[in-house]
């Protein structure tokens, strides 16, 4: 993940004008998904989590795109839900700062840089237990981990984390906790990691000569 530019710095600087732009209120609670591949990254549960009575407060942006995009705006449309469809982003920065939470229940994901990023960017993320991100989340700290499927529990942890976010002494803390479980998988470090393990097979693989059967 890229330290220097996701980082919790972007919620100073795109929270109030990208809300004021949106018409979103400040103390709207916000989450945000990125992704493509809806179904399987877990959108449909996500809508259906957000018309839960405790998250009927609850705004979605979902950033992505998909060709299942219309049939998943009607179902938000017939739940009367206050989800943003925002298309593909060039820049996902600025979303991530003006956010409260990140959300991926997806089916399944080895290691997602979005989750990542959102983490870099002092997001609390909720993720599945199907989500390679889920090694990385210590539940109540820095996010969340669900069953991808259990919408009830998704819309429970949904509504925790937003109201940690929203606390002026917890909401500190977890974008702390969040940036602070990345710090080591900068690009530097990973570059580093893999030179090491790269010169590690180098010394220990055999040459071709010590390999080639004996005439």
């Amino acid at each position: 993940v890229d330290l220097a530019r996701f980082h919790p710095g972007l919620r100073e600087q795109h929270r109030a004008r990208l809300r004021a732009e949106l018409g979103v209120r400040e103390t709207t609670p916000v989450v945000v998904y990125v992704g493509s591949g809806f179904s399987r990254k877990g959108v449909p549960q996500l809508l259906s989590a957000l018309a839960q009575p405790a998250l009927r407060n609850a705004e979605l942006w979902v950033i992505g795109k998909d060709k299942g995009a219309a049939r998943l705006q009607s179902m938000a449309r017939k739940l009367q839900l206050q989800v943003r469809f925002l298309g593909p982003q060039q820049d996902v920065a600025p979303w991530l700062g003006a956010a409260d939470v990140f959300a991926l229940p997806t089916l399944y994901d080895p290691m997602p840089n979005a989750a990542l990023e959102a983490l870099a960017a002092g997001l609390p993320v909720l993720c599945s237990s199907s989500c390679g991100a889920a090694e990385l989340i210590e539940a109540g700290q820095n996010g969340s981990v669900v069953d991808a499927l259990d919408v009830s529990g998704i819309a429970a942890a949904l509504a925790s984390l937003l109201a940690r976010a929203a606390d002026p002494v917890s909401g500190p803390a977890m974008r702390q906790a969040a940036r602070e479980s990345v710090a080591h998988q900068g690009k530097e470090a990973m570059a580093a990691c893999l030179v090491a393990l790269y010169q590690s097979l180098l010394r220990t693989s055999p040459t071709a000569a010590s390999t080639r059967p004996a005439e």
